[in-house]
């Protein structure tokens, strides 16, 4: 039954992933990928559901059903009970978005942690986001530019060329390009070889430079920036050097930060690309008396040009949380960050927890420039969002009891 069960489950995460992957597409294939992402994620949640109940495994992690419930009940709150009527039919869709994800992270981690498949999980997410990504770009190659071409196109701003390779906007591409990057470091950090998934990273660095995309080169640069830091600060016990080695780091990120703009102020905004985010729709949210509890769990999509309030685009995950659930759920959502921060670098010691730390902060800094951070739209979220979960809430052994368990889920 445990070969069985495990088969089938990596059989519908896989389908899930790669329905993902369609949906992001420009002109899908086939049938519609929304219809095999609905009806495969259910199959997942209530295979899930029912191995535990099978195995009739009473052993519960309590932090990963504490933090289930609680999102479940930020869902309720915000897509029910603090509805708001004049989007109802917008709240409605995103509610059940985001209901199916929550399910499916949640689930998917206590399935990993209960059955110890975390490295197991990474590699077939992996292999799977990587294939499929490969086979779409092959399909849609448009030109093998030299890296002279690739670096000043990068640099030419707002007029740069840029490439999707199939997908609906070359932001999407770069990020699950991004993605297999992250996962393939985890796959080296765990087993040490490096050759095929090194060649593969080139490929992934190449559609990142083409689709041209300044978030997720900055985030790939902040990712082995903060790898090396990680690394020289455990190897150096001399005070003076570590100040100085924060320094540095505290220097290449201001760098990332002003990349686009040499003026302070608009660079902190230019992070999201659009400082326009914050200066007209934080305005809407105070004038509409909506400020504490958001104008209404909408996707982040429907904000451009929303009717009922004329607002614009919210391509920052944290305005958008702001923007949806107001204050509320801007506090909840910041709560669970510092509390993943906190049980990740708990672990600091474990090379993969150090790693998973790294990718939350480099999926963090992302967040800022796209809605990309525990967000179905974007493939990586669900990839993230369960490895993020399945590290933080790890079991304490395999023979814990509930008791220490209960004590620990803070």
């Amino acid at each position: 039954m445990k070969i069985k069960s495990n088969k089938v489950v990596y059989f519908l995460w896989s389908i899930v992933l790669i329905s993902r992957i369609l949906i992001s597409m420009e002109n899908p294939i086939g049938i519609s990928p929304l219809w095999i992402y609905y009806i495969s994620s259910s199959a997942l949640i209530l295979w899930l559901i029912t191995i535990r109940k099978i195995k009739n495994n009473k052993k519960y992690n309590y932090r990963n059903a504490f933090w289930l419930i609680a999102f479940i009940i930020y869902v309720i709150l915000f897509g029910k009970i603090l509805e708001n009527d004049q989007l109802k039919e917008l709240i409605d869709f995103n509610f059940g978005a985001m209901f199916i994800f929550y399910l499916i992270v949640f689930l998917m981690a206590d399935y990993l942690d209960s059955n110890k498949k975390k490295i197991e999980f990474v590699k077939n997410s992996f292999w799977i986001l990587a294939i499929t990504t490969i086979i779409i770009s092959l399909l849609n190659w448009h030109m093998v530019l030299s890296i002279n071409e690739l670096v000043n196109n990068f640099f030419k701003g707002y007029t740069r060329e840029r490439y999707a390779f199939g997908f609906y906007h070359p932001n999407a591409v770069a990020n699950i390009a991004l993605c297999i990057i992250l996962l393939s470091i985890l796959l080296m950090v765990e087993n040490g070889k490096r050759k095929i998934y090194i060649i593969i990273d080139i490929i992934m660095c190449y559609l990142i430079l083409v689709s041209s995309s300044r978030t997720s080169v900055c985030a790939l640069i902040l990712f082995f920036v903060l790898y090396m830091y990680s690394n020289l600060k455990q190897k150096i016990f001399n005070k003076h050097w570590k100040v100085l080695i924060n320094t540095v780091l505290i220097i290449i990120l201001g760098l990332l930060l002003l990349i686009s703009n040499n003026n302070i102020a608009e660079s902190l905004f230019e992070v999201s690309n659009r400082s326009y985010n914050f200066i007209y729709n934080i305005p809407i949210l105070i004038k509409s008396g909506r400020f504490l509890i958001g104008l209404g769990f909408i996707g982040s999509g429907e904000f451009y040009q929303l009717h009922a309030y004329n607002t614009f685009f919210v391509d920052n995950y944290f305005l958008y949380v702001l923007m949806s659930t107001g204050l509320i759920g801007l506090v909840f959502i910041v709560s669970f960050i510092i509390w993943l921060c906190y049980r990740l670098l708990k672990g600091k010691n474990n090379s993969m927890k150090k790693v998973v730390a790294i990718i939350l902060g480099v999926n963090i800094f992302s967040s800022l420039g796209e809605t990309c951070f525990m967000y179905p739209s974007f493939i990586s979220c669900f990839v993230y969002t369960i490895i993020y979960l399945t590290y933080a809430c790890e079991s304490i052994g395999s023979n814990n009891t509930i008791r220490k368990i209960k004590k620990d889920i803070y």
